[in-house]
Protein backbone atom coordinates (compact mmCIF):
# COMPACT_ATOMS: atom_id res chain seq x y z
CA UNK A 1 0.00 0.00 0.00
CA UNK A 2 1.45 3.55 -1.21
CA UNK A 3 0.14 5.41 1.64
CA UNK A 4 1.52 8.73 0.96
CA UNK A 5 -1.36 8.73 -1.49
CA UNK A 6 -3.80 9.06 1.23
CA UNK A 7 -1.72 11.82 3.19
CA UNK A 8 -3.93 14.75 2.46
CA UNK A 9 -7.14 12.92 2.63
CA UNK A 10 -5.71 11.27 6.07
CA UNK A 11 -4.33 14.65 7.18
CA UNK A 12 -8.00 16.47 6.65
CA UNK A 13 -9.85 13.61 8.25
CA UNK A 14 -7.42 13.44 11.53
CA UNK A 15 -7.79 17.12 11.73
CA UNK A 16 -11.59 16.88 11.30
CA UNK A 17 -11.70 14.23 14.38
CA UNK A 18 -9.89 16.84 16.52
CA UNK A 19 -11.66 19.86 15.96
CA UNK A 20 -14.83 18.99 15.10
CA UNK A 21 -15.40 15.49 17.12
CA UNK A 22 -13.35 16.51 20.33
CA UNK A 23 -11.12 13.49 19.80
CA UNK A 24 -7.63 13.93 21.81
CA UNK A 25 -6.62 10.44 21.73
CA UNK A 26 -5.29 8.01 19.13
CA UNK A 27 -4.29 4.51 19.35
CA UNK A 28 -2.15 2.12 16.95
CA UNK A 29 -0.98 -1.18 16.69
CA UNK A 30 1.74 -0.09 14.61
CA UNK A 31 2.04 -3.41 13.08
CA UNK A 32 1.37 -2.26 9.49
CA UNK A 33 2.46 0.20 6.84
CA UNK A 34 -1.16 2.31 7.32
CA UNK A 35 -0.91 1.83 11.65
CA UNK A 36 2.86 3.37 11.26
CA UNK A 37 2.08 5.84 8.38
CA UNK A 38 -0.68 7.43 10.55
CA UNK A 39 1.22 7.29 13.93
CA UNK A 40 3.76 9.73 12.80
CA UNK A 41 1.33 11.94 10.82
CA UNK A 42 -0.63 12.24 14.67
CA UNK A 43 2.97 13.21 15.82
CA UNK A 44 3.65 15.75 12.91
CA UNK A 45 -0.04 16.78 14.15
CA UNK A 46 1.04 17.26 17.94
CA UNK A 47 2.83 20.67 17.16
CA UNK A 48 -0.76 22.07 16.19
CA UNK A 49 -2.45 20.21 18.17
CA UNK A 50 -0.36 19.71 21.86
CA UNK A 51 -3.38 18.15 23.51
CA UNK A 52 -3.47 15.07 21.68
CA UNK A 53 -1.68 12.01 22.70
CA UNK A 54 -0.73 9.19 20.59
CA UNK A 55 -0.57 5.42 22.38
CA UNK A 56 0.91 2.47 21.08
CA UNK A 57 -1.47 -0.86 21.45
CA UNK A 58 0.56 -3.98 22.58
CA UNK A 59 -1.01 -7.31 21.09
CA UNK A 60 1.41 -9.14 23.27
CA UNK A 61 2.48 -9.09 27.03
CA UNK A 62 5.38 -6.93 27.20
CA UNK A 63 7.87 -9.09 29.20
CA UNK A 64 10.79 -9.69 27.28
CA UNK A 65 11.88 -8.65 23.63
CA UNK A 66 11.31 -11.81 22.40
CA UNK A 67 7.44 -10.81 22.91
CA UNK A 68 7.36 -7.21 21.87
CA UNK A 69 9.83 -6.28 19.79
CA UNK A 70 8.94 -2.88 21.58
CA UNK A 71 9.15 -3.53 25.41
CA UNK A 72 12.86 -1.21 25.57
CA UNK A 73 12.28 1.03 22.75
CA UNK A 74 8.76 3.14 22.63
CA UNK A 75 8.94 4.34 19.07
CA UNK A 76 9.34 8.64 19.42
CA UNK A 77 5.88 9.20 17.66
CA UNK A 78 4.27 7.72 20.69
CA UNK A 79 3.35 9.00 23.99
CA UNK A 80 3.16 5.76 25.51
CA UNK A 81 1.92 2.37 25.37
CA UNK A 82 -0.83 -0.45 26.43
CA UNK A 83 -1.64 -3.95 26.75
CA UNK A 84 -5.66 -4.36 26.24
CA UNK A 85 -6.37 -7.85 27.02
CA UNK A 86 -7.23 -8.86 30.32
CA UNK A 87 -6.51 -12.62 29.86
CA UNK A 88 -3.76 -14.21 28.57
CA UNK A 89 -4.66 -15.43 24.80
CA UNK A 90 -3.21 -17.73 22.11
CA UNK A 91 -0.33 -16.21 20.48
CA UNK A 92 -2.51 -16.46 17.14
CA UNK A 93 -5.44 -14.63 17.93
CA UNK A 94 -3.48 -11.85 20.10
CA UNK A 95 -4.03 -9.81 17.64
CA UNK A 96 -7.71 -9.90 16.78
CA UNK A 97 -8.47 -10.10 20.52
CA UNK A 98 -6.71 -6.69 20.98
CA UNK A 99 -8.31 -5.13 17.63
CA UNK A 100 -11.97 -6.59 19.19
CA UNK A 101 -10.76 -4.61 22.74
CA UNK A 102 -9.65 -1.36 20.97
CA UNK A 103 -12.86 -1.54 19.04
CA UNK A 104 -14.98 -1.68 22.06
CA UNK A 105 -13.14 1.46 23.65
CA UNK A 106 -12.80 3.99 20.91
CA UNK A 107 -15.43 6.10 19.13
CA UNK A 108 -14.07 6.13 16.12
CA UNK A 109 -11.91 3.77 13.38
CA UNK A 110 -10.09 5.46 10.82
CA UNK A 111 -9.30 2.76 8.29
CA UNK A 112 -6.71 1.72 5.60
CA UNK A 113 -7.61 -1.55 4.78
CA UNK A 114 -7.56 -2.58 1.09
CA UNK A 115 -8.52 -5.79 0.75
CA UNK A 116 -11.36 -8.57 2.70
CA UNK A 117 -8.92 -10.38 4.92
CA UNK A 118 -6.61 -10.09 7.36
CA UNK A 119 -6.67 -8.21 10.87
CA UNK A 120 -7.78 -4.98 9.98
CA UNK A 121 -10.36 -6.34 7.93
CA UNK A 122 -11.13 -7.97 10.66
CA UNK A 123 -11.27 -5.72 13.14
CA UNK A 124 -13.35 -3.06 10.70
CA UNK A 125 -16.18 -6.18 9.81
CA UNK A 126 -16.42 -6.22 13.88
CA UNK A 127 -16.49 -2.60 14.54
CA UNK A 128 -19.23 -2.46 11.82
CA UNK A 129 -21.24 -5.18 13.73
CA UNK A 130 -21.27 -2.51 16.25
CA UNK A 131 -22.16 0.06 14.59
CA UNK A 132 -19.26 2.30 15.50
CA UNK A 133 -18.14 4.97 12.48
CA UNK A 134 -15.47 3.52 10.20
CA UNK A 135 -13.85 6.40 8.13
CA UNK A 136 -12.55 4.52 5.15
CA UNK A 137 -9.21 6.19 3.68
CA UNK A 138 -9.95 3.71 0.61
CA UNK A 139 -12.58 5.04 -1.70
CA UNK A 140 -15.35 2.42 -2.56
CA UNK A 141 -14.24 0.17 0.22
CA UNK A 142 -16.75 -1.52 2.43
CA UNK A 143 -17.32 -4.00 5.06
CA UNK A 144 -20.28 -5.90 2.74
Amino acid sequence: MNVEQYREKLSETLKDLIENKGVTQFYSGFRGDFDVYCSYLIYELKGSYPQIKNTMVLSYIPETKDNCEYAFALPKCFDDSVYLLERRVPKRLAIIETNKCLVDMVDFIVAGVMTHCGGAYMACEYAYKRKKPIISMIDGWGII
